[in-house]
């Protein structure tokens, strides 16, 4: 005799449910589950930007000639006090006391004010100069013996640097010769160069290659405007010699690569 209790266990289970519903299979997600999503895609790891150190080997027939470049005013004194003395911007050896290498440098300090040069309208002040043996940059593969630094400041922090090559074969009548005749040692004193004529420093031909670049000593701070002069000046055999007897390892930074910069040169 079939009771109402076993007539109910021998009904299959889907046929308990409610109209048009199905009991979900084992391991299945319910009606009420969304359905999986694929994980998000990842971005693409970033890529660092392009360095923009310096120095770098200059080649005049790649250097892209732009007349549209601004013109290079220079307004630097006839006479002005400078003080020299011997750097060091190594963090290991900010005293320079030690070892000589090529973190370290003299360098002459321009008073606030007295000297600046101009580009569309834009004043850079003259803030200090100093010296690189052998040079730095390298113009159509030639590496001259002294390369001359013009470090200037302008709006908002800008940097910009005026580099000229400097060989031998001069008179030595000129300011860098004045500056580099009595070379403060390790650790010294500065030295006072009185009514040094910075308007003669640099060559008539104020042609120049530009490009975006770094400072040459630690910490190689980018973001530093380079204009490099085409033309070059002449020290005393006898101050090079001098200089270079300072640093017999030499003071100057190693070529950087160009990283897809472009170099530009303003004749004028």
């Amino acid at each position: 005799m079939l009771t109402r209790r076993s007539l109910l266990a021998a009904v299959p289970a889907a046929l308990l449910l409610a109209p048009g519903t199905l009991a979900p299979a084992p391991g299945a997600a319910s009606a009420t589950t969304p359905p999986r999503q694929p994980p998000p895609r990842q971005p693409p790891p970033r890529q660092p930007p392009p360095r923009q150190q310096s120095p770098i080997a200059l080649r005049t027939r790649d250097a892209v000639r732009d007349r549209g470049l601004p013109e290079l005013v220079v307004d630097y004194p006839r006479s002005v006090d400078l003080s020299v003395r011997y750097v060091s911007r190594d963090p290991d050896d900010p005293t320079g006391c030690t070892t000589r290498g090529r973190e370290e440098t003299i360098e002459a300090e321009v008073p606030a004010g007295a000297a600046a040069i101009s580009l569309g309208g834009t004043r850079y002040e003259l803030r200090q100069f100093h010296f690189h043996t052998p040079s730095e940059h390298t113009l159509d593969g030639r590496r001259f013996p002294v390369e001359q630094h013009f470090v200037h400041a302008g709006p908002d922090g800008a940097t910009l640097v005026v580099g000229l090559f400097l060989t031998g074969g001069g008179r030595g009548h000129g300011v860098a010769d004045r500056v580099l005749a009595d070379l403060p040692q390790e650790c010294g004193e500065e030295v006072a160069v009185r009514g040094a004529d910075l308007a003669r420093a640099l060559p008539r031909d104020l042609s120049t290659f530009r490009y975006p670049g770094s400072l040459t000593t630690s910490p190689n701070t980018e973001g530093v405007s380079w204009l490099v002069l085409r033309r070059h000046r002449r020290l005393a055999d006898h101050t090079v010699d001098g200089f270079r007897a300072l640093f017999p390892d030499g003071d100057a930074h190693d070529l950087q690569p160009l990283d897809g910069r472009v170099v530009r040169l303003r004749v004028q």
